[in-house]
């Protein structure tokens, strides 16, 4: 009941109030009316009962006295009229009834009292009245009278009755008055009610709100609650729009946070993580369900890194900011398999709503922390190699200085005359070792040229090894006697036969070992220079080439193959050279098949080792070079054409040529060797130069291969790098031979070919 009346509307809790004052209050009123009339009734009959009984004691009082029966009853005839009369009785003194009337039962006689008495009956039907006799002052006896109650109950409803319609058309006009209060009075406070309920059922501040003026407390009610619902109406669209902007900011982060390549982790203020990105799961290799609260430190942080870790978080706790915060830092961090990896880390802090926290972006870089090693590492060679080169250009002025200086100045004195033509021999050895001296130059600068293009190329065949190294043997002991050198030179051969093969490019193999032999003998004051070959197993051959020269730090054994790299020695005399010899010989040795090492001790000397490949089942040599040995005795008598527009060319080629007793033809251009080749069918050997004006080379000896298909054409050309051999071949060429020619390859190269040509 009591919740049914507290969800009632107020208009109705009003009404029902004032109605229920009213009703109360007519409830009351119609009470105490009918009380009054009640006791009013009740004197009124009581008052009327006893003077109709003291008018019965009046009449009757004579007879009473004479106790004259009759005369008593004839007295109470009188009062048969009275229909409330139920019952009378006239007692004399002693008690005895002279007389009666009984309208309806009769009724047994009666107490009687000497005074008056009027009361109403237990049961309140009746009255009863009691009123002595007096005769002349003396009382004679007593009246009994019984009157019903019926006109009093009749008065009393009809009391009742008017009085309670009288109080319902009361409580009907009060009503429709209460009612029509009620709606002017809570009218206002109804529209301000469902207002407010349209307000919270629908969210819309911008509802109209009722019209209410007057200053009571309804209309300042109204007032206030349009002033609050205006600044409602404000705030919430201040919030719809903070909300609507961290709706945006959200789905923004929320990508970025997605594609992110970078790691990013939430961490609250005990360093546990909230969130983990993608990235994040990719870098670390933790999921995301793994990764939620668990430490920041636990989760990347090596363990010798965690008592740091731990003390600087309590001092984040403490400050809001420690070491790792509002600064970018590099550090090695670890992934879920224990693996390290570089990480740079970002950490700022964060306070929403008294929390704190800080987000974490962890980016990978490890690439970059190899790049700049590799950056420091290739800084570091490049001033390196630029110390070298500059070293390198230093060596380079000093020997392309040096030779020429020699060449110069003896040739100088040849054209001067006088004593200086007894030094003639003398001066033109000079002249000539010095030229070569600066054809090596230039060989050293082609070759490692062609390294760093990746166009070396070697051309492996079969040839007899013994034979080489003797050729070796005689060239560097012809050196070292000219230098005056105090050393012995030896050589050590693991088989003394002739016929002992190999499978290697003849020309670099030489170049090899001259290097190695001379750089010995640049370092070598005393003892010996020893060089040889022995077995390293069924497949391979160990060369090698043993000083007692000054020797190396171990510290120094790997300088001295990198690009003009040379160890720095007291005696200045020693650093001549252009530092590419041995990085050239280790490069072709690599690419012969084998590799090259040393070993050396400070003050003691270096062994230089190097391996090459070797097959057991190879026989005699089969192929013409360099290391034939065929005698001149086969060019003499034969036709040899010499293609060639170089005036100074020619003349060399004519001296040369002279003591071999061969017919020589000479073109000036290929063109002429064309026509020279077709109107001489005799001509046993070409050598075609391929630089000419007119028809080059390569064109010339393709003309001639359409009509002379046998006659042997050697190229000679200036041009030395990869790939010029094979281009002569192609076009036609049976070998190439490179400028400058020197006498004794350009004659083994001559008798090689012609001994077998019939």
């Amino acid at each position: 009941m009591r919740k049914l009346i507290a969800n009632l509307p107020i208009k109705y809790k009003l009404l029902f109030a004032m109605l229920a004052v009213v009703i109360i209050a007519d409830i009351f009123s119609t009470i105490s009316f009918q009380s009054a009339n009640d006791k009013y009734v009740n004197e009124y009959v009581t008052n009327t009962c006893s003077q109709i009984t003291k008018m019965i004691a009046d009449r009757a009082s004579g007879a009473v006295d004479l106790k004259n029966v009759s005369d008593v009853g004839a007295a109470l005839d009188n009062i048969k009229s009275f229909d409330e009369l139920e019952n009378v009785h006239v007692y004399d003194l002693s008690g005895t009834i002279l007389a009666e009337y009984n309208r309806s039962a009769t009724i047994p006689t009666q107490r009687t009292s000497d005074g008056s008495t009027v009361e109403f009956s237990d049961d309140g039907k009746y009255v009863i009245v009691c009123e002595p006799v007096v005769f002349g002052h003396e009382t004679t006896g007593s009246v009994y009278a019984r009157f019903n109650t019926k006109t009093i109950q009749i008065m009393k409803n009809d009391f009742l009755t008017n009085t309670i319609t009288k109080q319902l058309i009361i409580l009907l006009i009060v009503f429709v008055v209460v009612f029509m209060l009620n709606k002017r009075l809570v009218r206002p406070i109804v529209e301000l009610s469902d207002s407010m309920e349209e307000i919270v059922k629908n969210g819309d501040y911008t509802a109209k709100l009722p019209e209410i003026s007057g200053n009571d407390e309804v209309g300042v009610l109204c007032r206030h609650f349009s002033t609050m619902v205006d600044t409602i109406k404000v705030r919430e669209q201040e919030r719809d729009t903070a909300q609507e902007k961290e709706r945006e900011v959200n789905e923004i982060f929320a990508k970025v946070n997605k594609s992110s390549f970078d790691a990013i982790l939430g961490l609250d203020s005990d360093m546990r993580v909230i969130f983990f990105n993608p990235a994040a799961e990719k870098l670390t290799g933790y999921t995301e369900t793994e990764a939620v609260g668990t430490t920041f430190q636990s989760l990347i942080v090596p363990r010798d890194k965690w008592n740091d870790f731990d003390a600087e978080i309590q001092k984040f706790r403490s400050t809001g900011s420690c070491k790792y915060t509002m600064q970018t830092f590099e550090a090695v961090a670890l992934n879920k398999n224990n693996e390290p990896f570089d990480a740079e880390i970002s950490a700022i802090p964060y306070r929403i709503n008294e929390k704190t926290g800080s987000v974490v972006t962890l980016k990978d870089i490890t690439r970059r922390k190899q790049y700049e090693r590799e950056l420091v590492e290739a800084r570091r060679r490049a001033e390196e190699s630029d110390m070298l080169k500059s070293a390198f250009l230093a060596n380079m002025s000093h020997e392309i200085r040096t030779p020429m200086n020699s060449i110069i100045g003896f040739s100088e004195l040849l054209t001067k005359p006088g004593n200086y033509d007894k030094n003639k021999e003398k001066y033109l050895a000079f002249i000539i070792n010095s030229g070569k001296s600066l054809l090596n130059l230039i060989n050293d600068i082609i070759d490692i040229s062609k390294i760093e293009a990746g166009q070396m190329k070697v051309k492996p065949r079969i040839v007899q090894l013994n034979p080489i190294m003797n050729e070796i043997y005689i060239s560097q002991y012809q050196i070292n006697d000219m230098k005056n050198k105090s050393f012995e030179l030896k050589m050590i051969k693991a088989v003394e036969s002739d016929d002992f093969n190999i499978n290697t490019d003849p020309f670099r193999f030489k170049q090899i070992l001259n290097n190695l032999i001379g750089n010995a003998m640049k370092f070598t004051s005393q003892g010996y220079i020893e060089f040889g070959y022995k077995f390293s197993g069924p497949d391979k051959l160990l060369f090698y080439v043993k000083d007692t020269g000054v020797g190396m730090p171990k510290d120094k054994l790997d300088v001295i193959f990198k690009r003009f790299g040379q160890i720095e020695q007291k005696d200045d005399k020693n650093q001549s050279g252009t530092g590419l010899g041995l990085t050239i010989s280790k490069k072709l040795a690599e690419l012969l098949g084998g590799e090259m090492w040393v070993e050396s001790e400070e003050g003691v000397g270096s062994t230089f080792y190097f391996t090459m490949p070797y097959d057991p089942e190879l026989n005699t040599a089969d192929e013409y070079g360099a290391s034939s040995d065929g005698g001149e005795g086969s060019i003499e008598g034969r036709t040899i054409l010499v293609a060639e527009d170089e005036d100074m060319n020619v003349a060399y080629m004519k001296e040369v040529l002279a003591e071999t007793k061969a017919n020589v033809l000479w073109a000036r251009n290929g063109i002429e060797a064309v026509e020279a080749a077709r109107n001489h069918p005799e001509i046993d050997l070409i050598l075609m130069d391929i630089k000419m004006p007119k028809m080059n080379g390569y064109d010339a000896t393709k003309a001639i291969r359409e009509f002379n298909k046998d006659v042997i054409i050697i190229a000679q050309t200036a041009y030395a790098l990869t790939g010029e051999k094979e281009k002569t071949i192609a076009a036609g060429c049976n070998y190439y031979i490179t400028k400058p020619i020197e006498i004794n390859v350009l004659m083994n190269t001559l008798s090689g070919f012609l001994k077998n040509k019939k």
